[in-house]
């Protein structure tokens, strides 16, 4: 049952935060064009979290070569497209923790069989615009920027378990635990670029969402820091550093589903313009 609690958390874990990591922009304003940016990205996070569901509750404290231990597959991408000065943005994300499977056990006359199901998707839909831009320096060389955003997040989790319990002698028992949630959730942020030349670019970026609203999470807030070194007028790598903070609980008894959650880690990435 460990086990199963562990993986059910390592989603949490990844999934949650699907914000993406904070990316350096072109200025904005000067051209009529959409411009389009494909971001794949991955993140390595550590973590501490407790959570609880089906009235069970457990603890895990994990670092990254933990998490990829139980990772069978992971798909994270984020889309921009750009007009002037407004921007529309979409990051989504698919987690297979490879929990599926059986776990069998026995204890004396009593011998168990237990199957977990842990998935999770994930959807950022939100609107970004290029509040203040201005260009500094020797040769105007250096830009400062600042967009705030908003929009809402989509969140699917699956963390069902069949339970099949057998005394010897007397029969067996079978129960399912856990189940589906899914919630719609608001959030802000902004975002801070600095151009120190035209390779290399600094950033900051921060966002709070959920605030208990409807089914949504009492509160799920990031930071994160970056460095992007443009290779090519439409390759742009992206490096930085991320930590996220989740609150989330719904229900009560043997119905409830809660998390508490912090993690942190280093995120690599690549912006491919069109």
């Amino acid at each position: 049952m460990k086990n199963s609690i562990q993986s059910i958390l390592i989603v949490f874990l990844i999934a949650v935060p699907v914000a993406c990591p904070v990316y350096g922009q072109e200025p904005m304003g000067k051209s009529n064009e959409w411009e389009i940016r494909l971001i794949p990205y991955f993140w390595m996070p550590s973590m501490k979290a407790d959570a609880t569901f089906s009235g069970l509750s457990g603890s895990v404290d994990l670092g990254f070569d933990d998490i990829i231990d139980h990772l069978d597959f992971a798909a994270m991408g984020r889309v921009e497209a750009w007009k002037g000065k407004w921007g529309l943005t979409f990051d989504g994300l698919f987690m297979n923790l490879g929990a599926d499977g059986s776990f069998e056990g026995s204890r004396g006359a009593v011998n168990f069989d237990l199957d977990a199901d842990v998935r999770l998707g994930m959807a950022d839909f939100a609107v970004a615009y290029r509040l203040f831009e201005t260009q500094f320096g020797n040769n105007n060389e250096q830009r400062l920027a600042f967009e705030p955003y908003g929009g809402l997040r989509y969140a699917y989790l699956r963390q069902k378990i069949d339970l099949n319990v057998t005394i010897i002698g007397v029969g067996s028992i079978g129960a399912t635990l856990g189940g589906s949630e899914d919630w719609v959730e608001p959030f802000v942020g902004g975002r801070i670029i600095w151009d120190l030349n035209d390779k290399l670019a600094l950033n900051v970026r921060g966002d709070a969402g959920g605030f208990g609203i409807g089914s949504a999470s009492d509160l799920l807030w990031q930071i994160s820091g970056g460095v992007d070194y443009k290779f090519s007028k439409n390759i742009i790598l992206n490096a930085g550093y991320r930590y996220v903070d989740l609150d989330y609980s719904r229900g009560s008894g043997s119905n409830e589903l809660g998390i508490d959650l912090q993690a942190k880690g280093p995120f690599v990435g690549l912006t491919i313009l069109f």
